[in-house]
């Protein structure tokens, strides 16, 4: 079925230009569980995470484009102590997630927008909030012309800097090795990240990670995924 009226209107953020898909079909059941859930735990745009309720001192961690939600599923399981801010434009994956999360009793421990990642770190995030942030698979953009689009930017880099408190991470995951190299080379000139493989590296898999979707995909295709791991000096 197509969102209802009363959930576009509550949660959509269509004035916003992002690239890729944002709306599509959900059953009755995924759009009751997010009219329940996203009040609760979704930040709409005038929100940030001072407004989200959360338990004084627990580390914050996001991951950036959360699919389905399995991974945060993973890292809520974990990671029991962390607050988890998932950021997902596409309503689909974040009912699947709001889903996922809520059978697995683990969806409190985690805050939700619909929203660009620009955005949300511009304007829902303090300056030093965040102990961590993953990214996983991103959207390859593989002509050059749309290379712009490309979620890791220069300015992207800066800005997800200065959201993170010293000592945080980014951890990055691609199976497209143009994106990693891409995105490892701008990691690794943005003063003030020090890339724990050091300069050109590239981390071992983490041992308790489990397999994406995208990843799952990638090994089909016969496509290695690289791990990227860096932290705030």
């Amino acid at each position: 079925m197509r969102l209802s009226r009363e959930f576009r209107d509550q949660f959509c953020q269509q004035e916003m230009r992002t690239h890729g898909r944002k709306n599509g079909f959900v059953t009755t059941g995924q759009e009751a569980r997010m009219l329940k859930w996203l009040p609760k735990i979704g930040l709409t745009k005038d929100m940030t995470l001072a407004d989200a309720n959360l338990p004084a001192n627990a580390p914050i961690v996001m991951e950036i484009g959360f699919g389905n939600g399995d991974f945060l599923v993973h890292l809520a399981q974990t990671h029991p102590e962390w607050i988890l801010v998932g950021v997902e434009i596409y309503l689909p994956g974040v009912a699947k997630a709001v889903g996922r999360l809520d059978d697995a009793n683990l969806i409190e421990q985690c805050r939700i927008t619909q929203l660009p990642a620009q955005f949300v770190l511009t304007n829902q995030v303090q300056e030093g909030q965040l102990d961590g942030v993953f990214i996983n698979h991103p959207d390859p953009w593989p002509k050059a012309r749309h290379h712009k689009r490309r979620i890791i930017q220069k300015d992207f880099a800066v800005l997800l800097l200065s959201r993170l408190k010293p000592g945080g991470f980014i951890k990055l995951a691609s199976d497209k090795a143009d994106l990693a190299d891409w995105m490892r080379d701008i990691l690794d000139q943005t003063p003030g990240l020090t890339n724990v493989a050091g300069v050109g590296g590239y981390i071992d898999r983490d041992t308790d990670r489990p397999e994406t979707k995208f990843e799952q995909r990638g090994n089909k295709a016969g496509r290695t995924s690289q791990f990227l791991h860096f932290v705030k000096d």
